[in-house]
């Protein structure tokens, strides 16, 4: 297993995308630059829809609020590109760290946590008013997106403290 491993570290760092990260001074700064514009979009657009489907601001329609949501996908797969490429770039300081791999657990239960709202919440918030309280279900999704989705932003910001050489 620890070969297989360690071969995709390995293949990582000969592609194209390990150099273009790391042999053009420009490379790491914009990936970060972009993964904080997307992150920020992000955050931003899950703060509207969670807090509406927990009840706050319920004068405000559901669809509206939900009319964000391509935002934050948008948002979404320009983290996962710019990740990528960190990981690409210097993928055993990333896959040795005990807070890449909680992150990473954390953007999992975020994706199954928006599955459930997709498939089981969203249809029976459609057929209610559009100012209707939203029931605990949909509390319950807002509240859980909102704690993984600050999992992820804290467990990203403390990579450089709490892994290799930080902790």
């Amino acid at each position: 297993m620890w070969h297989l491993y360690n071969a995709i570290q390995d293949w990582m760092q000969t592609t194209w995308i390990h150099h273009v990260v790391l042999d053009y001074a420009w490379s790491w700064p914009t990936l970060e630059t972009l993964h904080f514009i997307g992150l920020s979009t992000l955050i931003g657009a899950l703060l509207v829809m969670d807090l509406r489907l927990i009840g706050f601001q319920t004068v405000i329609p559901l669809r509206a609020v939900h009319a964000l949501a391509p935002v934050a996908i948008v948002s979404f797969a320009i983290n996962l590109i710019t990740g990528l490429g960190f990981v690409i770039a210097v993928p055993r300081m990333y896959t040795t760290n005990w807070s890449f791999w909680a992150k990473m657990i954390c953007v999992f239960l975020a994706g199954v946590n928006f599955i459930i709202y997709y498939t089981a919440i969203e249809p029976k918030l459609l057929k209610a008013g559009p100012t209707a309280p939203t029931p605990l279900s949909a509390k319950a999704i807002g509240v859980s997106s909102l704690v993984l989705w600050f999992s992820v932003l804290s467990f990203g910001r403390l990579l450089p403290y709490l892994g290799v050489g930080g902790g």
